[in-house]
This record gives C-alpha cells, sequence and structure tokens, in this order.
C-alpha cells in the first residue's frame, strides 16, 4: 500500500496530456534518472493491482520488481507493439505470465 501511495504522488509531478505508450513506459524503465525509474515502477504496480485476480492472477509473493520485470522483458521483445497503450500491454503481458484458471475451476 505505502508503494502504491508513493506512486500516485509521483504520477501528478510526470504526468502529462497524452497517454503514456510502451514506448514511453519502456524510456521511463531504463531512464538513468531514478524518479523516472520510480515512476514506472509505480505506473506498472498500479495498472497491475487494478485488475488483479481479474485479469491476472499472479502467485501471492510475487513482487514489484518481478512484476516489473515481466514488463521490462515484455516491451523490450515486442517493438512492433510498444506505439499501443501501456495500460493495454501490461495487461496483456501479465495475463499471458500469469494467466487466472477458468471460472468454476480450481488453480
Amino acid at each position: 500500500m505505502k508503494k502504491l501511495l508513493a506512486a500516485v504522488l509521483l504520477v501528478p509531478s510526470m504526468a502529462n496530456a497524452e497517454f503514456l505508450t510502451g514506448n514511453k513506459l519502456l524510456e521511463h524503465m531504463i531512464d538513468k534518472e531514478i524518479m523516472s525509474r520510480m515512476f514506472a515502477l509505480g505506473y506498472v504496480a498500479g495498472v497491475s493491482d487494478a485488475h488483479q485476480g481479474v485479469i491476472s492472477c499472479p502467485p501471492p509473493n510475487v513482487t514489484n520488481g518481478q512484476v516489473n520485470d515481466v514488463i521490462k522483458s515484455y516491451l523490450e521483445t515486442n517493438p512492433s507493439q510498444r506505439h499501443r497503450s501501456a495500460d493495454v500491454l501490461i495487461y496483456e503481458a501479465l495475463k499471458r505470465v500469469w494467466p487466472c484458471a477458468p471460472k468454476g475451476t480450481r488453480s
């Protein structure tokens, strides 16, 4: 919860009028500036948390750093998709790595 609050506090200082694309998110993830990398970590954590258990079902002990690594790897290996909205790309990556069990079944 503290990490999510920190992410929310960072967003207004870095927000602008455009949607965040996968290209821009990857730029933040690899930026030398710590604030840019922290923005990316917070953004990924927020999007991941928003649909956890609905879009993807990661194991209970997964860390924000691990989720961030999954997203960074997905962005790096799918350059043809990076022009798309970052939140959609995050959903797709997490669903691919940690899909939820079909309704009515146990995992």
